[in-house]
C-alpha cells in the first residue's frame, strides 16, 4: 500500500485543507495519513475562523505517522502558526522525505490570514529548503517576494534568483494572471518549464490549489519526473472540476 502525509488544516466543508488531500490521494491509489495543523470554520464561499492545533500536538501527530509508515511523499497545506511551521521542519530534518511538496497557503481567498510576515521569515528560512517544491499563485508570490509581478515570464525571472536563495523548486501558478490562457511554470535551479493550458470557469473552484498541489505530491511519490508530475496532477485538476 502506498502512503502519502498530508500535513495541513481542516476544513469542515471538505471542499479543501485535509479533507480534500484525502479524497485526491485516494484517487491516486494512496493511503491518505494526516497531522492536523488547525481546525477552521468555513464554507465554499469564505473562512470565519482558524484556530491553530497545538505545536506538540502536531509534531507528534507527525512523528507517529512517521515512524510506522513508509511514506512516500508529504504535501504540507495551510500550517496556521509559527510554532507549527518550526515544528514541521524539525520533523522533515530527521526522517528526511524525498518527495514534499508545500502549498504556500498564507491567506483564503476571502482574505482569512493563515500565517502573518513573521512567520513568512521562518517558513522561507526553514521550511522552503526542505520542500522539493513550493506552489504559490501570483498574489502568493508577490507576498513572498515583495515584488508586483504583471507577468509569468517577469514572475520566471524573479524565480530564478529565488530557487537558489530558498533552495527548491517553485511552480508558479497562473490563474491570477489576466493571460487569455491558464500559463504556469516550474523553475528549478537548473530548467524551466512552461505549460498551458485552456482558461476554463468552474461552477466550484474552492480547493483547486490544494487539489494540484495534492495530486503532484502523489505523482512524485509514484517517481515521476516533476515535469510529467505536474503534467498528470493538471490534467486531474482540471477533469474533477468540470465533474462538479
Amino acid at each position: 500500500m502506498n502512503h502519502i502525509l498530508t500535513i495541513a488544516a481542516s476544513d469542515n466543508s471538505g471542499g479543501a485543507g485535509i479533507q480534500k488531500d484525502i479524497m485526491v490521494a485516494h484517487d491516486w491509489g494512496y493511503h491518505a495519513l494526516s497531522a492536523f495543523t488547525g481546525i477552521t470554520a468555513q464554507n465554499f464561499t469564505e473562512v470565519f475562523e482558524v484556530v491553530p492545533v497545538n505545536a506538540t500536538l502536531l509534531q507528534r501527530q507527525i512523528e507517529v505517522c512517521c515512524e510506522a509508515f513508509p511514506i512516500k511523499a508529504v504535501k504540507i497545506g495551510a500550517i496556521c502558526s509559527t510554532e507549527n511551521i518550526k515544528a514541521i521542519a524539525s520533523c522533515l530534518s530527521r526522517y528526511s522525505y524525498q518527495h514534499v511538496v508545500l502549498d504556500t497557503v498564507i491567506a483564503s481567498t476571502s482574505g482569512k490570514t493563515f500565517l502573518d510576515a513573521a512567520s513568512l521569515e521562518i517558513l522561507k528560512n526553514e521550511l522552503f529548503p526542505l520542500a522539493d517544491i513550493i506552489t504559490p499563485n501570483k498574489p502568493e508570490f508577490e507576498i513572498l517576494t515583495n515584488c508586483r509581478i504583471s507577468s509569468l515570464d517577469e514572475g520566471i525571472s524573479i524565480a530564478k534568483d529565488y530557487v537558489a536563495r530558498w533552495n527548491t523548486s517553485i511552480l508558479l501558478k497562473g490563474g491570477h494572471f489576466n493571460d487569455a490562457t491558464i500559463q504556469e511554470a516550474i523553475v528549478t535551479k537548473d530548467s524551466v518549464y512552461r505549460f498551458e493550458r485552456e482558461r476554463l470557469l468552474f461552477s466550484n473552484g474552492h480547493g483547486t490549489g490544494c487539489t494540484l498541489s495534492t495530486a503532484l505530491a502523489c505523482n512524485l511519490g509514484h517517481n515521476l519526473p516533476l515535469k510529467d508530475a505536474y503534467t498528470h496532477a493538471s490534467k486531474y485538476l482540471v477533469e474533477l472540476y468540470q465533474s462538479y
